[in-house]
């Protein structure tokens, strides 16, 4: 019994040590940099999925268009763009180019893409996060050139 203790008291220790340093670190690397953000909802066979990108802010003036967003999915999901909400102007798709998928249950594929046209280059950040998400994820990116985030929603 006194093991099965000190093993669960080794893995919150663990736990709280990982998700400070994670905090810490996130942080930091954002300091003293304003940030852009589109962030637009989108509902896959019941599931919210919320995308986030961001860019610095002081290249807004730069951009060429809306920040262009896709979101495929299988051929048999029921997909929607539910919200827009943006400091920058924002469009967004949904594909059903993958290919259907037998028990939608057991996951379903998405891919998001996001591109931003710009007259510069900039680092831009991805996230996407929501109900059902196997793994939150998030990319790095440049404009000008699309960004991919894969994952799989579960237990639909």
């Amino acid at each position: 019994m006194g093991r099965l203790r000190g093993s669960l008291f080794g893995r919150l220790a663990f736990s709280l040590a990982f998700a400070f340093s994670t905090l810490v670190l996130g942080i930091g690397a954002d300091a003293g940099v304003q940030w852009c953000e589109s962030d637009p909802v989108f509902v896959v066979n019941g599931a919210l999925v919320d995308v986030t990108t961001g860019f610095p802010a002081a290249y807004t003036s730069s951009l060429k268009g809306a920040v262009a967003y896709e979101v495929l999915v299988p051929s048999n999901a029921i997909a929607a763009v539910v919200s827009l909400p943006a400091s920058v102007p924002t469009t967004a798709k949904i594909s059903k180019v993958l290919p259907a998928t037998g028990l939608l249950s057991l996951g379903v594929p998405v891919i998001v893409k996001v591109t931003i046209n710009a007259s510069a280059s900039f680092q831009t950040k991805t996230q996407v996060t929501g109900t059902y998400l196997w793994l939150s994820s998030t990319a790095y990116g440049r404009s000008n050139v699309t960004t991919q985030v894969k994952y799989t929603l579960i237990g639909l």
